[in-house]
């Protein structure tokens, strides 16, 4: 093993409309502007990856790459790896297995159709892989796909089923890699960090702190992204509450994060994270990149993290003086929700005053 980790960086390609229970958006007009969106930001994470001169697989819906061939082509000629992501962004546990069959064959025609060439790689739509269903993976090798990338080893989604890390699972037809979501320990259940809702809304050094910790053990982390969340001025739809949260808040700290990701991490496909890939272009290139020092976009983040928090407590303090007899209940609540954030700053002005200096 080298002495350092590249991790894997992936984009969920999939439109405005693919949103896992409301399937009713699909019959919506799709003529409008925000349909031109997909093309455009897309475009744009070509250009950012090509900046950086890094190769990502892009999980593709099938229907997406039945519609518009033209774009999948596009990106593998870019030198990106291109996998299945469902036909129509169906969740598996909402599918039998013929079903589930059915949609894996019609993504894998429309997908092969477009590149002119075999794809190895699936994820499931919202991480839908479970304990219950795990015969999905017995088909997917069936079928020549040798690794998935659905698994989500939480306690409230996947369980603990799963591994943390990448692994290989017996299937019927053979064994099949693992690529679990990247995760972090927090109490007694984990968390996610590494793209989505959960990378826009956890603060940039602490990101930064869990890739570094996981890789230090040996492991790669899998980034996730969505081209729409390169897109903070695209139309809004009309969502639940819980969903327009999910779909849409701070959109705008997707790329800010991801370049700040790019110029310190390395990174490439699952293909070639898992050693599957015939060409292997870039194994001989890799470069470690050094994040030993922490420059001025990681102290900010400590600082801004910081402030907010203050000023959480500074509220509930203030409720507290309001609420009177009743503070004690509003004290127990404040303890138990942020006292973890304060160790961790403490411990990050320590390891500054040592650092000496930020780049």
């Amino acid at each position: 093993m080298s002495d350092f980790v590249v991790n894997a960086l992936s984009i969920d390609l999939e439109d405005w409309y693919h949103i896992c229970g409301l399937e009713h958006l699909e019959k919506l007009d799709k003529c409008s502007d925000s349909n031109d969106r997909l093309g455009k930001n897309v475009e744009n994470i070509l250009f950012l990856l090509k900046q950086y001169d890094i190769h990502a697989t892009f999980f593709v819906v099938g229907s997406i790459a039945k519609d518009v061939p033209g774009l999948i082509k596009r990106i593998a000629d870019a030198g990106h790896e291109l996998a299945a992501h469902g036909f129509s962004h169906h969740r598996i546990f909402d599918m039998t297995p013929e079903e589930f069959e059915e949609d894996l064959l019609r993504t894998k025609v429309a997908i092969e159709d477009a590149i002119g060439k075999k794809i190895s790689g699936y994820r499931a739509p919202e991480w839908s892989l479970k304990k219950t269903n795990v015969w999905a993976l017995d088909i997917l090798k069936k079928h020549g796909f040798s690794y998935d990338a659905s698994a989500v080893p939480l306690s409230h989604l996947g369980g603990k089923y799963f591994n943390f890390y990448p692994y290989e699972i017996k299937t019927k037809y053979g064994n099949i890699f693992e690529f679990p979501l990247s995760t972090f320990r927090c109490l007694w259940d984990r968390l996610p960090f590494s793209g989505g809702l959960p990378m826009r809304i956890t603060p940039y050094f602490f990101i930064f702190d869990c890739t570094k910790m996981i890789n230090n053990l040996g492991y790669p982390v899998i980034f996730y992204l969505h081209p729409w969340e390169f897109d903070s001025d695209q139309v809004k739809i009309n969502l639940p509450i819980n969903r327009h949260f999910m779909r849409y808040c701070n959109l705008e700290s997707t790329e800010k994060k991801t370049r700040l990701l790019l110029e310190h991490f390395e990174f490439t496909t699952v293909e070639e994270v898992f050693g599957l890939s015939k060409a292997n272009r870039r194994k001989s290139s890799f470069r470690s990149k050094d994040y030993k020092c922490y420059d001025v976009a990681y102290f900010k983040s400590v600082v801004l993290t910081a402030i907010l928090i203050m000023g959480i407590f500074v509220i509930i303090f203030g409720l507290v003086f309001l609420m009177k007899q009743y503070a004690f209940l509003l004290v127990i609540i404040m303890l138990t929700i942020f006292y973890w954030p304060w160790g961790l700053l403490f411990n990050k002005g320590n390891l500054f005053a040592k650092c000496g200096a930020i780049k």
